[in-house]
């Protein structure tokens, strides 16, 4: 009765052998801001939308590999991808702090005066 401690890793390191660890922070830092999205689905809908949008082969258009150079062109066009990617995430974090506001806005009223 030994333990099998290879149980299930060669899966996971072949769905994830391809990303680039740029991508796969992003992904995980877009997760974890979807926790809190305000969306009936929250972050199954965050989920599904981010596989959807980094599978999509038209946001990051990559240069053949056969080229002279080509490495490090991909490598610029990889970081410029992730850089929209965290605009995103920018962005996803002010609709959540807005949604925030408009709830205690609506549950402490406007002209509650504290002093």
């Amino acid at each position: 009765i030994g333990t099998n401690k290879g149980a299930g890793t060669k899966q996971e390191e072949m769905s994830t052998a391809g990303i680039h660890p740029l991508v796969r922070d992003l992904y995980k830092r877009a997760l974890m801001v979807g926790r809190d999205y305000p969306h009936p689905d929250g972050l199954a809908y965050v989920r599904r939308k981010w596989k959807h949008a980094l599978r999509d082969a038209a946001n990051c258009r990559l240069v053949d590999c056969a080229s002279p150079g080509a490495a490090r062109q991909n490598e610029h066009i990889i970081r410029k991808a992730v850089g929209r990617g965290r605009y995103v995430i920018r962005e996803m974090e002010g609709t959540i702090q807005l949604k925030k506001y408009r709830t205690m806005r609506r549950r402490y009223g406007e002209g509650v005066d504290v002093g």
